[in-house]
Protein backbone atom coordinates (compact mmCIF):
# COMPACT_ATOMS: atom_id res chain seq x y z
CA UNK A 1 0.00 0.00 0.00
CA UNK A 2 1.39 3.63 -0.32
CA UNK A 3 2.06 6.68 1.54
CA UNK A 4 -1.18 8.31 0.97
CA UNK A 5 -3.23 5.32 1.05
CA UNK A 6 -1.49 4.45 4.82
CA UNK A 7 -2.09 7.94 6.11
CA UNK A 8 -6.07 8.25 4.67
CA UNK A 9 -6.38 4.30 6.56
CA UNK A 10 -5.20 5.61 9.47
CA UNK A 11 -7.17 8.48 9.69
CA UNK A 12 -10.09 6.56 8.34
CA UNK A 13 -9.62 4.23 11.19
CA UNK A 14 -9.03 6.20 13.61
CA UNK A 15 -12.19 8.33 13.24
CA UNK A 16 -14.11 4.72 13.13
CA UNK A 17 -13.07 4.03 16.28
CA UNK A 18 -14.03 6.50 17.81
CA UNK A 19 -17.80 6.88 16.24
CA UNK A 20 -18.13 3.36 17.02
CA UNK A 21 -16.89 4.15 20.62
CA UNK A 22 -19.47 6.55 20.88
CA UNK A 23 -21.96 5.21 18.93
CA UNK A 24 -22.51 1.99 21.30
CA UNK A 25 -23.64 3.83 24.42
CA UNK A 26 -25.86 6.10 22.23
CA UNK A 27 -27.33 3.44 20.64
CA UNK A 28 -27.94 2.14 24.16
CA UNK A 29 -29.56 5.49 25.52
CA UNK A 30 -31.25 5.99 22.32
CA UNK A 31 -33.04 2.28 22.23
CA UNK A 32 -34.57 3.33 26.09
CA UNK A 33 -35.21 6.72 25.05
CA UNK A 34 -37.44 4.98 21.93
CA UNK A 35 -39.08 2.41 24.28
CA UNK A 36 -39.86 4.67 27.32
CA UNK A 37 -41.18 7.42 24.58
CA UNK A 38 -43.82 4.69 22.68
CA UNK A 39 -44.83 2.90 25.97
CA UNK A 40 -45.79 7.04 27.15
CA UNK A 41 -47.66 7.46 24.51
CA UNK A 42 -49.20 4.62 24.89
CA UNK A 43 -50.36 5.29 28.44
CA UNK A 44 -51.51 8.83 27.22
CA UNK A 45 -53.67 7.35 24.75
CA UNK A 46 -55.13 5.00 27.41
CA UNK A 47 -55.98 7.60 29.49
CA UNK A 48 -57.58 9.76 27.19
CA UNK A 49 -59.39 6.79 25.96
CA UNK A 50 -60.85 6.18 29.55
CA UNK A 51 -61.98 9.71 30.59
CA UNK A 52 -64.05 9.28 27.29
CA UNK A 53 -65.32 6.37 28.55
CA UNK A 54 -65.62 7.83 32.21
CA UNK A 55 -67.84 10.50 30.99
CA UNK A 56 -70.71 7.63 30.15
CA UNK A 57 -70.62 7.72 26.13
CA UNK A 58 -73.11 4.83 24.41
CA UNK A 59 -71.65 2.11 22.64
CA UNK A 60 -71.86 3.31 19.54
CA UNK A 61 -70.24 6.62 20.35
CA UNK A 62 -67.50 5.12 21.85
CA UNK A 63 -66.90 2.25 19.25
CA UNK A 64 -67.04 5.32 17.01
CA UNK A 65 -64.79 7.40 19.37
CA UNK A 66 -62.01 4.49 19.60
CA UNK A 67 -61.97 3.89 15.61
CA UNK A 68 -61.06 7.60 15.09
CA UNK A 69 -58.40 7.22 18.05
CA UNK A 70 -57.08 4.34 16.14
CA UNK A 71 -57.23 5.48 12.72
CA UNK A 72 -54.85 8.30 13.29
CA UNK A 73 -51.39 8.35 12.27
CA UNK A 74 -49.09 7.14 14.13
CA UNK A 75 -51.40 5.88 16.33
CA UNK A 76 -51.10 3.52 19.31
CA UNK A 77 -53.40 0.51 19.13
CA UNK A 78 -56.01 1.20 22.11
CA UNK A 79 -58.95 -1.25 22.68
CA UNK A 80 -61.94 -0.87 25.32
CA UNK A 81 -62.79 -4.74 27.08
CA UNK A 82 -66.71 -3.98 27.79
CA UNK A 83 -68.36 -5.33 31.35
CA UNK A 84 -70.82 -7.19 28.83
CA UNK A 85 -67.81 -8.75 26.74
CA UNK A 86 -67.94 -6.61 24.11
CA UNK A 87 -64.53 -5.24 22.83
CA UNK A 88 -64.16 -2.03 21.10
CA UNK A 89 -61.09 -1.70 18.92
CA UNK A 90 -58.63 -4.40 17.61
CA UNK A 91 -57.88 -7.69 19.65
CA UNK A 92 -54.38 -6.86 21.38
CA UNK A 93 -52.31 -9.43 22.69
CA UNK A 94 -52.71 -10.21 26.53
CA UNK A 95 -55.92 -8.21 26.05
CA UNK A 96 -58.64 -10.94 27.29
CA UNK A 97 -56.53 -11.59 30.29
CA UNK A 98 -57.47 -8.21 31.82
CA UNK A 99 -61.50 -8.37 31.36
CA UNK A 100 -63.00 -8.30 34.27
CA UNK A 101 -60.10 -6.46 36.70
CA UNK A 102 -62.03 -3.77 39.18
CA UNK A 103 -60.53 -0.15 39.62
CA UNK A 104 -58.25 -0.06 41.97
CA UNK A 105 -57.38 2.62 44.60
CA UNK A 106 -53.04 3.02 43.78
CA UNK A 107 -51.99 6.41 43.15
CA UNK A 108 -54.12 6.43 39.80
CA UNK A 109 -57.12 7.16 41.47
CA UNK A 110 -59.25 9.98 40.12
CA UNK A 111 -62.07 12.19 41.50
CA UNK A 112 -64.19 14.94 40.27
CA UNK A 113 -67.04 14.69 37.81
CA UNK A 114 -65.58 11.47 36.25
CA UNK A 115 -65.93 8.10 37.69
CA UNK A 116 -62.92 6.32 39.20
CA UNK A 117 -60.01 5.07 37.54
CA UNK A 118 -57.09 2.67 38.19
CA UNK A 119 -53.47 3.43 37.91
CA UNK A 120 -51.82 1.94 34.91
CA UNK A 121 -50.58 -1.36 34.61
CA UNK A 122 -48.01 -2.08 32.05
CA UNK A 123 -46.93 -6.38 31.34
CA UNK A 124 -45.00 -7.68 28.75
CA UNK A 125 -46.73 -9.60 26.25
CA UNK A 126 -45.52 -11.30 23.38
CA UNK A 127 -43.83 -8.47 20.53
CA UNK A 128 -44.59 -5.82 23.10
CA UNK A 129 -45.57 -4.06 26.14
CA UNK A 130 -49.48 -3.87 27.03
CA UNK A 131 -50.89 -1.21 28.81
CA UNK A 132 -54.31 -1.29 30.88
CA UNK A 133 -56.09 0.56 33.02
CA UNK A 134 -59.77 0.28 34.80
CA UNK A 135 -62.37 2.16 34.73
CA UNK A 136 -65.49 1.70 36.92
CA UNK A 137 -68.71 2.90 35.34
CA UNK A 138 -72.57 2.16 35.67
CA UNK A 139 -72.39 -1.41 34.21
CA UNK A 140 -69.08 -2.68 35.54
CA UNK A 141 -65.29 -2.18 35.62
CA UNK A 142 -64.51 -1.43 31.84
CA UNK A 143 -60.89 -2.49 30.82
CA UNK A 144 -58.72 0.00 28.58
CA UNK A 145 -56.01 -1.32 26.80
CA UNK A 146 -52.93 0.32 24.40
CA UNK A 147 -50.15 -2.14 22.86
CA UNK A 148 -47.02 -0.64 22.55
CA UNK A 149 -45.15 -2.55 19.96
CA UNK A 150 -41.60 -3.53 19.37
CA UNK A 151 -41.79 -2.51 15.62
CA UNK A 152 -43.10 0.70 16.63
CA UNK A 153 -39.99 1.26 19.01
CA UNK A 154 -37.42 -0.05 16.37
CA UNK A 155 -39.25 2.50 13.68
CA UNK A 156 -38.82 5.36 16.31
CA UNK A 157 -35.12 4.32 17.23
CA UNK A 158 -34.42 4.25 13.40
CA UNK A 159 -35.83 7.36 12.60
CA UNK A 160 -33.65 8.89 15.63
CA UNK A 161 -30.50 7.30 14.83
CA UNK A 162 -30.91 7.92 10.66
CA UNK A 163 -29.34 11.73 11.09
CA UNK A 164 -26.90 10.47 13.64
CA UNK A 165 -25.68 8.22 11.14
CA UNK A 166 -25.91 10.45 8.39
CA UNK A 167 -23.55 13.14 10.66
CA UNK A 168 -21.23 10.11 11.04
CA UNK A 169 -20.91 8.77 7.24
CA UNK A 170 -20.22 13.01 6.13
CA UNK A 171 -17.80 13.18 9.45
CA UNK A 172 -15.86 10.21 7.56
CA UNK A 173 -15.84 11.53 4.23
CA UNK A 174 -14.83 15.27 5.61
CA UNK A 175 -11.86 13.14 7.39
CA UNK A 176 -11.25 10.59 4.52
CA UNK A 177 -10.78 14.16 1.99
CA UNK A 178 -8.41 16.14 4.86
CA UNK A 179 -6.08 12.81 5.21
CA UNK A 180 -6.32 12.97 0.98
CA UNK A 181 -5.12 16.36 1.03
CA UNK A 182 -2.42 16.06 3.59
CA UNK A 183 -0.69 13.25 2.48
CA UNK A 184 -0.68 14.59 -0.84
CA UNK A 185 1.46 17.55 0.30
CA UNK A 186 3.33 15.32 2.29
CA UNK A 187 4.40 12.91 -0.65
CA UNK A 188 4.47 15.79 -3.43
CA UNK A 189 7.62 16.64 -1.01
CA UNK A 190 8.71 13.37 -1.61
CA UNK A 191 8.07 11.91 -4.55
CA UNK A 192 10.35 15.42 -5.97
CA UNK A 193 13.21 13.73 -3.32
CA UNK A 194 12.75 10.67 -4.72
CA UNK A 195 13.28 11.79 -8.17
CA UNK A 196 16.11 13.39 -7.55
CA UNK A 197 17.69 10.11 -5.99
CA UNK A 198 16.52 8.39 -8.93
CA UNK A 199 18.43 11.02 -11.28
CA UNK A 200 21.62 10.39 -9.26
CA UNK A 201 20.93 6.75 -9.57
CA UNK A 202 20.92 6.37 -13.72
CA UNK A 203 23.69 8.62 -13.51
CA UNK A 204 21.55 11.66 -15.37
CA UNK A 205 22.31 15.46 -14.48
CA UNK A 206 21.53 16.18 -10.90
CA UNK A 207 18.94 19.11 -10.01
CA UNK A 208 17.87 20.25 -6.88
CA UNK A 209 14.75 19.40 -4.79
CA UNK A 210 13.24 22.20 -2.87
CA UNK A 211 13.30 21.95 1.10
CA UNK A 212 10.04 22.22 2.14
CA UNK A 213 7.20 20.65 3.92
CA UNK A 214 7.62 18.72 7.40
CA UNK A 215 11.39 19.07 9.28
CA UNK A 216 11.48 15.06 8.44
CA UNK A 217 11.10 15.67 4.75
CA UNK A 218 13.26 18.68 4.55
CA UNK A 219 15.70 17.12 6.27
CA UNK A 220 15.70 14.13 3.72
CA UNK A 221 15.91 16.66 0.74
CA UNK A 222 18.62 18.97 2.21
CA UNK A 223 20.71 15.80 2.80
CA UNK A 224 20.39 14.70 -0.84
CA UNK A 225 20.88 18.10 -2.31
CA UNK A 226 24.29 17.88 -0.13
CA UNK A 227 24.85 14.25 -1.63
CA UNK A 228 24.19 15.55 -5.20
CA UNK A 229 26.50 18.06 -5.03
CA UNK A 230 29.17 15.91 -3.32
CA UNK A 231 28.85 13.63 -6.17
CA UNK A 232 29.74 16.08 -9.01
CA UNK A 233 32.10 17.50 -7.30
CA UNK A 234 33.61 14.15 -6.80
CA UNK A 235 33.08 13.99 -10.56
CA UNK A 236 34.82 16.63 -12.04
CA UNK A 237 37.89 15.66 -9.80
CA UNK A 238 38.25 12.21 -10.83
CA UNK A 239 38.01 13.87 -14.53
CA UNK A 240 40.78 16.28 -13.41
CA UNK A 241 43.13 13.77 -11.94
CA UNK A 242 42.86 11.52 -14.60
CA UNK A 243 43.47 14.93 -16.87
CA UNK A 244 46.51 15.58 -14.66
CA UNK A 245 47.63 11.84 -14.77
CA UNK A 246 47.57 11.87 -18.11
CA UNK A 247 50.04 14.63 -18.63
CA UNK A 248 52.31 14.05 -15.84
CA UNK A 249 53.04 10.18 -17.28
CA UNK A 250 53.13 11.44 -20.80
CA UNK A 251 56.01 13.69 -20.11
CA UNK A 252 58.53 11.47 -18.47
CA UNK A 253 57.62 8.69 -21.24
CA UNK A 254 58.41 10.24 -23.97
CA UNK A 255 61.72 11.38 -22.48
CA UNK A 256 61.96 8.35 -22.05
CA UNK A 257 61.31 6.82 -25.62
CA UNK A 258 63.95 9.77 -26.75
CA UNK A 259 66.45 8.53 -24.09
CA UNK A 260 66.00 5.19 -25.50
CA UNK A 261 65.75 5.89 -29.34
CA UNK A 262 69.57 7.66 -28.59
CA UNK A 263 71.17 4.46 -27.61
CA UNK A 264 73.23 2.50 -30.24
CA UNK A 265 71.11 -0.08 -32.05
CA UNK A 266 71.25 -3.48 -30.28
CA UNK A 267 69.63 -6.01 -27.95
CA UNK A 268 69.41 -4.36 -24.98
CA UNK A 269 67.83 -1.35 -26.85
CA UNK A 270 65.28 -3.70 -29.07
CA UNK A 271 64.04 -4.58 -25.39
CA UNK A 272 63.95 -1.20 -24.12
CA UNK A 273 61.93 -0.15 -26.82
CA UNK A 274 59.45 -3.29 -26.41
CA UNK A 275 59.38 -2.36 -22.79
CA UNK A 276 58.30 1.51 -23.19
CA UNK A 277 55.62 0.43 -26.02
CA UNK A 278 54.01 -2.07 -23.39
CA UNK A 279 54.39 0.97 -20.72
CA UNK A 280 52.16 2.88 -23.23
CA UNK A 281 50.00 0.63 -23.86
CA UNK A 282 49.08 0.29 -20.49
CA UNK A 283 49.28 3.96 -19.52
CA UNK A 284 46.91 4.34 -22.40
CA UNK A 285 44.78 1.83 -21.17
CA UNK A 286 44.66 3.12 -17.63
CA UNK A 287 43.66 6.47 -18.87
CA UNK A 288 41.26 5.39 -21.00
CA UNK A 289 39.87 3.46 -18.21
CA UNK A 290 40.01 6.43 -15.82
CA UNK A 291 38.11 9.16 -18.23
CA UNK A 292 35.24 6.07 -18.48
CA UNK A 293 32.80 8.23 -16.74
CA UNK A 294 33.52 11.05 -18.66
CA UNK A 295 32.48 9.21 -21.89
CA UNK A 296 29.89 7.19 -20.45
CA UNK A 297 28.22 8.77 -17.75
CA UNK A 298 27.63 7.90 -14.15
CA UNK A 299 25.69 4.65 -15.13
CA UNK A 300 26.79 3.26 -18.88
CA UNK A 301 24.35 2.10 -21.06
CA UNK A 302 23.72 0.37 -24.47
CA UNK A 303 21.77 -1.68 -26.98
CA UNK A 304 22.39 -5.06 -26.86
CA UNK A 305 21.09 -6.18 -30.16
CA UNK A 306 23.39 -4.56 -32.51
CA UNK A 307 26.34 -5.54 -30.01
CA UNK A 308 25.15 -9.05 -29.95
CA UNK A 309 24.02 -8.89 -33.91
CA UNK A 310 28.08 -7.60 -34.71
CA UNK A 311 29.37 -9.82 -32.39
CA UNK A 312 28.46 -12.92 -34.67
CA UNK A 313 28.76 -11.14 -37.64
CA UNK A 314 32.57 -10.58 -36.64
CA UNK A 315 33.01 -14.15 -35.54
CA UNK A 316 31.09 -15.87 -38.27
CA UNK A 317 34.23 -16.27 -41.18
CA UNK A 318 35.89 -18.05 -38.51
CA UNK A 319 32.95 -20.62 -37.92
CA UNK A 320 32.34 -21.03 -41.32
CA UNK A 321 35.79 -22.16 -42.16
CA UNK A 322 35.61 -24.59 -39.78
CA UNK A 323 32.15 -25.98 -40.76
CA UNK A 324 30.11 -25.01 -38.34
CA UNK A 325 26.83 -23.91 -38.58
CA UNK A 326 25.98 -20.74 -36.47
CA UNK A 327 22.21 -19.63 -35.42
CA UNK A 328 21.64 -15.89 -34.54
CA UNK A 329 18.79 -14.82 -33.00
CA UNK A 330 18.45 -11.20 -31.98
CA UNK A 331 15.09 -9.86 -31.10
CA UNK A 332 13.62 -6.34 -32.62
CA UNK A 333 12.86 -3.81 -30.08
CA UNK A 334 15.36 -4.97 -27.07
CA UNK A 335 15.39 -2.50 -24.13
CA UNK A 336 18.45 -0.75 -23.06
CA UNK A 337 21.11 -2.66 -20.42
CA UNK A 338 23.14 -0.98 -17.80
CA UNK A 339 26.48 -1.86 -19.47
CA UNK A 340 28.63 -0.06 -22.01
CA UNK A 341 29.00 -1.34 -25.54
CA UNK A 342 32.85 -2.22 -25.33
CA UNK A 343 32.02 -4.31 -22.02
CA UNK A 344 29.38 -6.01 -23.44
CA UNK A 345 31.38 -6.52 -26.75
CA UNK A 346 34.22 -7.71 -24.60
CA UNK A 347 32.33 -10.71 -22.87
CA UNK A 348 30.51 -12.11 -25.99
CA UNK A 349 33.73 -12.25 -27.63
CA UNK A 350 35.20 -14.39 -24.57
CA UNK A 351 32.18 -16.45 -24.46
CA UNK A 352 32.06 -17.14 -28.43
CA UNK A 353 35.74 -17.51 -28.29
CA UNK A 354 35.59 -20.69 -25.85
CA UNK A 355 32.89 -21.91 -27.42
CA UNK A 356 34.83 -22.10 -30.93
CA UNK A 357 38.28 -22.87 -28.74
CA UNK A 358 36.70 -25.81 -26.80
CA UNK A 359 34.33 -27.54 -29.10
CA UNK A 360 35.41 -29.62 -32.17
CA UNK A 361 34.83 -28.34 -35.49
CA UNK A 362 31.63 -28.65 -37.38
CA UNK A 363 30.01 -28.06 -33.56
CA UNK A 364 26.92 -25.71 -33.87
CA UNK A 365 26.73 -22.71 -32.20
CA UNK A 366 24.01 -20.14 -31.53
CA UNK A 367 23.90 -16.39 -30.13
CA UNK A 368 20.18 -15.13 -28.90
CA UNK A 369 19.22 -12.25 -27.62
CA UNK A 370 15.86 -11.94 -26.11
CA UNK A 371 13.95 -9.58 -23.49
CA UNK A 372 13.51 -10.82 -20.27
CA UNK A 373 10.30 -11.09 -18.10
CA UNK A 374 11.79 -8.64 -15.32
CA UNK A 375 12.35 -6.25 -18.03
CA UNK A 376 16.14 -6.73 -18.80
CA UNK A 377 17.41 -8.40 -21.37
CA UNK A 378 18.89 -12.04 -21.43
CA UNK A 379 22.43 -12.70 -24.16
CA UNK A 380 23.19 -16.21 -24.65
CA UNK A 381 25.85 -18.36 -26.58
CA UNK A 382 24.91 -21.60 -27.02
CA UNK A 383 27.18 -24.73 -28.57
CA UNK A 384 26.64 -28.46 -28.66
CA UNK A 385 29.67 -29.10 -27.05
CA UNK A 386 29.99 -31.10 -23.80
CA UNK A 387 29.95 -28.31 -21.51
CA UNK A 388 31.96 -27.23 -18.22
CA UNK A 389 31.21 -26.88 -14.72
CA UNK A 390 29.34 -23.96 -13.56
CA UNK A 391 32.37 -23.40 -11.11
CA UNK A 392 34.42 -22.33 -13.86
CA UNK A 393 33.23 -18.89 -14.00
CA UNK A 394 35.40 -18.26 -11.26
CA UNK A 395 39.01 -17.21 -12.83
CA UNK A 396 41.44 -19.09 -12.15
CA UNK A 397 39.19 -22.37 -12.23
CA UNK A 398 38.21 -23.67 -15.75
CA UNK A 399 37.93 -27.14 -16.54
CA UNK A 400 39.25 -26.96 -20.25
CA UNK A 401 42.81 -26.06 -20.01
CA UNK A 402 42.40 -22.37 -19.41
CA UNK A 403 42.67 -19.56 -16.43
CA UNK A 404 38.90 -19.07 -16.94
CA UNK A 405 39.67 -15.40 -17.56
CA UNK A 406 37.17 -14.68 -20.28
CA UNK A 407 34.06 -16.43 -18.07
CA UNK A 408 35.28 -13.98 -15.56
CA UNK A 409 34.70 -10.99 -18.40
CA UNK A 410 31.84 -12.25 -18.70
CA UNK A 411 30.80 -12.73 -15.42
CA UNK A 412 31.94 -9.16 -14.14
CA UNK A 413 29.73 -7.64 -17.07
CA UNK A 414 26.55 -9.13 -16.02
CA UNK A 415 27.47 -8.34 -12.54
CA UNK A 416 28.10 -4.61 -13.03
CA UNK A 417 24.47 -4.27 -14.84
CA UNK A 418 22.67 -5.90 -11.70
CA UNK A 419 22.47 -9.46 -13.68
CA UNK A 420 24.02 -12.46 -13.33
CA UNK A 421 26.23 -15.41 -15.31
CA UNK A 422 24.11 -18.69 -15.22
CA UNK A 423 25.38 -22.05 -17.06
CA UNK A 424 22.89 -24.31 -17.99
CA UNK A 425 22.05 -26.95 -20.30
CA UNK A 426 19.30 -27.32 -23.07
CA UNK A 427 18.36 -31.13 -23.93
CA UNK A 428 22.38 -30.67 -26.58
CA UNK A 429 23.25 -27.37 -25.91
CA UNK A 430 25.49 -26.15 -23.64
CA UNK A 431 24.06 -22.63 -22.71
CA UNK A 432 26.54 -19.33 -21.14
CA UNK A 433 23.62 -17.16 -20.30
CA UNK A 434 24.05 -13.25 -19.81
CA UNK A 435 20.81 -12.03 -17.70
CA UNK A 436 21.59 -8.26 -17.97
CA UNK A 437 19.54 -5.57 -16.25
CA UNK A 438 17.59 -2.70 -17.94
CA UNK A 439 19.18 0.83 -18.02
CA UNK A 440 16.55 2.85 -16.92
CA UNK A 441 15.51 6.38 -18.30
CA UNK A 442 17.33 9.53 -17.24
CA UNK A 443 14.84 11.64 -14.98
Amino acid sequence: MSLRGRIVSLAVGATVAVLVLFAVPVWLLEARTASSDVEQQAVQTARSVADYVSAGAGSDDLEAYVDRVNDRDDATPVAVLAPDGTTYGPDLPGASEQRGSGPGDGDGDRDGPFLTQSGVDVDDVDGGRLVHLVVGTQGGPTSVVAFASEARVRSTLAERLFPLGAAAALLLVLVAVAAELVSRRLVRDLDRTAELADAIAVGAPAGRVPESGPPEVRRVAHALNGLSERIEELLAAERETAADLSHRLRTPLMALRLDVDALEQGRARTELEQHVTSLERTLTAVIHEARRTQREGVVARCDPGPVAAACAAYWQPLIEDQGRDLAVDVADGLPAVRCSEQDLRDALDALVENAVAHTPDLTPLAVRAVADPSGGVTVEVRDQGAGFDPDAVRRGRSDRGSTGLGLDIARRCAAASGGRLVVDRDGPWSVVRLELGAAHSAI
